[in-house]
């Protein structure tokens, strides 16, 4: 039987990780994005977002969210920033 040729294969998730992966989620970071982050596979990654109570939005979900944002920035002005005070030089006696 050939053995995995991934070095994760199996490795439990330390308190560390799971701290990790929480955070990734409450930011709304993708499967993927957080299998990246915390070097791990994909599947490995949602199957414990989900043991721990945290799944990943849904692929269309996060897709809609997303969109709405960008829909939400295009229509907000553009910040202007002011141009900087003249300085005029101070007259020494």
């Amino acid at each position: 039987m050939p053995m995995s040729t991934k070095t994760n294969a199996c490795r439990p998730w330390d308190d560390e990780q799971v701290q990790r992966l929480k955070e990734l989620i409450a930011s709304g970071a993708s499967a993927v994005r957080a299998a990246a982050a915390l070097k791990r596979a994909r599947s490995s990654v949602q199957v414990k977002a989900r043991k721990i109570g945290m799944p990943f939005m849904a692929s269309r979900d996060a897709k809609r969210l997303r969109d709405a944002k960008i829909a939400e920035a295009e229509n907000r002005p553009l910040r202007t920033h002011a141009a900087p005070a003249s300085v005029e030089p101070t007259q020494q006696n």
